[in-house]
């Protein structure tokens, strides 16, 4: 089976439209229809991608055995579909906030169906932030426990798992009627881990307000731009930036 054969059964196993999963590549909807025509072909680097953003087997484009394991996976569950229709809706607009309708009418689900799991805007927009940071949190209060620096987590687990939800991520740190909330989730609740780490035991409140600052601001100027860098360019633009030890930087003093 060829490559655009293989994507395109890839996509309908997930119930993504072509511009759906163009979206979540950073690619236009008009690629990925000349990718399953065979009209064009993928790089390298985005077939990896496809590969890491599906948690698909290294060799799921050379090895035909993988496709029936991709056909067969549970479908979106109808939570999971809300959610990618509340993420599309805010695709659509910068400014405006997206409303139980205009979920519905994205996903084709009716707005009873989606007032089972919740009443109003609100509670999915809570329910979306914890849904998008559940992953990242626990894999960071794990990295907090093992007592690594500070600043090696943020680089080496924390941005991986940033970079691996940019999609999602840069909308909340574009999105005015979801910014500033996502911000201040963030913040107080990174505050909340790294407080647990050896590095800030003995040291002031303000000390790791200023550390968090720091920290949350790289990853909000990374993550807002229109196509942010690669992951291994922002990891050392920040071990640029950072050359000194955390240890030593002026909050740690």
């Amino acid at each position: 089976m060829n490559i655009g054969k293989k994507i395109k059964l890839l996509r309908q196993s997930y119930n993504l439209t072509q511009e759906e999963l163009a979206q979540s590549l950073f690619v236009s909807y008009q690629l990925v229809s000349k990718w399953e025509r065979n009209i064009s072909f993928p790089t390298v680097e985005t077939l990896l991608n496809i590969v890491n953003v599906f948690h698909l087997p290294l060799d799921f484009f050379i090895n035909d055995n993988d496709i029936e394991n991709i056909i067969v996976e549970p479908r979106m569950s109808e939570k999971e579909h809300i959610f990618v229709g509340f993420t599309e809706c805010m695709f659509q607009s910068e400014n405006d906030c997206p409303t139980i309708k205009s979920i519905a009418a994205t996903t084709n689900m009716t707005e009873s169906t989606i007032k089972k799991y919740f009443n109003n805007i609100n509670e999915l927009i809570y329910a979306y932030i914890v849904h998008i940071d559940t992953d990242i949190k626990v894999e960071i209060e794990q990295k907090v426990t093992m007592s690594k620096n500070i600043l090696t987590i943020f680089i080496e687990d924390m941005a991986p798992l940033l970079y691996h939800k940019r999609l999602e991520l840069k909308i909340l740190y574009t999105r005015p009627y979801i910014k500033n909330i996502w911000i201040n989730f963030i913040r107080t609740k990174y505050k909340n881990i790294l407080s647990n780490h050896t590095d800030c035991n003995g040291h002031s409140g303000i000390e790791l307000e200023y550390a968090i600052e720091i920290l949350t601001s790289f990853i909000s100027t990374w993550l807002s731009q229109p196509n942010p860098e690669k992951l291994e360019d922002f990891q050392m633009r920040i071990k640029k930036l950072t050359s000194t030890s955390i240890n030593q930087w002026p909050i740690f003093n």
